[in-house]
């Protein structure tokens, strides 16, 4: 009896704990790598009205397969909404949303639904008509109550997401929507994890200013929005991926990671990316650096994808682009700091390893028409690689991958590099090297005195190439071993250009 008592007690312990209330910290460490589904439920006045087709079922299927934990789902509900009190959302519309929700909850995703392009909200601070204001907020209000009571025996993995970026609010009247929005919601979802922020476009230094809502609430989550500098991933001008440009994202997310700690609110970064216009190489590194200092700091984010200017999903292939690797396979211990160096019919590549636990290191490779695919396995240590018989003025993209102790799968940022057009060799300019002893007779020294490595090819004076070297370091010696006595030109290409110099060999 005593033994079946026992066994009943460890069963119902498990049943306990298998529905136990996630807490925010308990969700935020299995959410950590998501995305939007952008511009679709948040489009108005309807789904499709910017161009995106419904979505699908199967989006899903693919964000679980490439990894991904966690979708936020915009939501825009003023159109969908009667005009006069009580403000009923439509039966459709809100079945609609529903469907989404429940598709992504399925699959054991954690979702985040949100009130998002609410501009009469949003409008409020401006209005002048004070009985207008009152219709507006009781809107609101209503809109929450409905949301909250429809979603509310849904599971714990379904948050609330309070008010997105109320761009023309004051920051006391966004407390003060907080504030009310959070006792709607309690009333049917005790314990449901509600996420808060600040005004305007919700920056991170907005979440900071921002009143904390309830501060008894153990169900909070704070969010802010980044695509810091705006220059550069709003506007695609200039490069990213200077020590200043690194240091600056990371005290960003040292500073909210500062406020999380103190007030014991976790934070999600549910916004983030650049456009496709930015420079590529550059934007490789805007991604895999949030993504490494968002884990490193313990800030969930989701990504924003809207199937255009800030695309990852391509929604009517169901295929990815090169962003979803970097964001779904970069870790503190990924290689990095990846360069190429071109020429002709060769590209150098050199990065920078932060694991010796690891095994063998791959190189992949793709065109512009074709898909990453490997061409070298290296020991795990090695630190360079130069990819030979390529071919002249054509563009190449590569990436490393390896393994942490065999669990682990760590990607390198992608890099992009174009091969140098056939070289005139008495045009050669544009690049400063030495070469000595001069004439020479068993080996001579190059020196680069460009800030990077280089390719050197070698000529006879036919113009036929019989080397290629590359030159990682500043000052190189070669052997001359071979070469019948007579006139030679070495030519020098670095990302600058290229330059030429007569050898003689005696």
């Amino acid at each position: 009896m005593k033994k079946k008592f026992n066994l009943l007690v460890f069963f119902l312990c498990l049943t306990l704990i298998a529905n136990a209330q996630l807490t925010p910290q308990e969700a935020l460490s299995q959410m950590m790598r998501g995305i939007n589904i952008g511009n679709s439920l948040d489009a108005t006045p309807n789904e499709t009205s910017w161009g995106n087709p419904l979505i699908q079922e199967h989006y899903f299927d693919d964000i679980v397969s490439a990894g991904f934990t966690s979708v936020r789902i915009p939501v825009t509900w003023r159109f969908h909404v009667s005009k006069n009190a009580p403000y009923t959302i439509n039966e459709k519309w809100l079945a609609r949303v529903d469907t989404v929700v429940s598709w992504g909850l399925k699959r054991g995703l954690f979702i985040i639904i949100n009130l998002h392009h609410e501009a009469g909200l949003k409008a409020t601070d401006t209005m002048t008509n004070l009985s207008a204001k009152a219709d507006t907020l009781a809107k609101y209000d209503s809109i929450w109550s409905q949301v909250a009571t429809h979603f509310k025996d849904k599971p714990d993995r379904l948050l609330f997401e309070i008010l997105n970026e109320p761009q023309t609010m004051k920051a006391a009247s966004v407390d003060s929507f907080n504030v009310r929005a959070l006792a709607i919601i309690r009333k049917t979802n005790p314990t449901r994890i509600v996420v808060f922020s600040g005004t305007s476009y919700t920056g991170s230094d907005l979440l900071l200013a921002a009143k904390i809502p309830d501060k008894n609430d153990k169900y909070l989550m704070g969010y802010y929005h980044s695509y810091d500098p705006w220059s550069f991933a709003g506007e695609a001008k200039g490069t990213f991926g200077t020590a200043s440009d690194i240091s600056q994202m990371k005290n960003r997310f040292a500073q909210v990671s500062a406020w999380s700690v103190k007030n014991n609110i976790p934070v999600l970064l549910d916004e983030c990316g650049t456009i496709k216009k930015c420079d590529y190489n550059s934007r490789m590194v805007y991604y895999a650096t949030f993504v490494e200092q968002a884990l490193n700091y313990n800030i969930g984010f989701n990504v924003w994808d809207d199937n255009g200017d800030f695309q990852v999903y391509i929604r009517n292939n169901r295929k990815w682009n090169d962003l979803k690797d970097v964001i779904i396979h970069t870790y503190k211990e990924s290689p990095t700091q990846l360069k190429a160096v071109a020429a002709e019919t060769s590209i150098a590549l050199s990065w920078a390893n932060r694991t010796s636990e690891n095994d063998s290191i791959f190189l992949d490779r793709r065109t512009a028409s074709t898909d990453f695919a490997p061409i070298a396995k290296l020991a795990p240590s090695a630190a360079q690689y130069v990819d030979t018989g390529l071919t002249p003025k054509t563009t190449y993209y590569y990436r490393l991958r390896t393994n942490l102790k065999d669990s682990v799968d760590l990607y390198s940022y992608p890099i992009v590099a174009s091969t140098l057009k056939p070289t005139s060799i008495e045009k050669a300019e544009n690049t400063s090297f030495e070469v000595y002893p001069n004439p020479a007779a068993s080996i001579v020294r190059v020196v680069n005195n460009e800030n990077s490595s280089a390719v050197l090819d070698i000529y006879n004076v036919n113009g036929k190439k019989i080397n290629t070297i590359t030159l990682f370091k500043k000052e190189t010696t070669i052997s001359l071993k071979g070469l019948a006595k007579g006139n030679y030109i070495f030519v020098m290409a670095t990302p600058k250009g290229s330059q030429s110099k007569q050898v003689i060999v005696q």
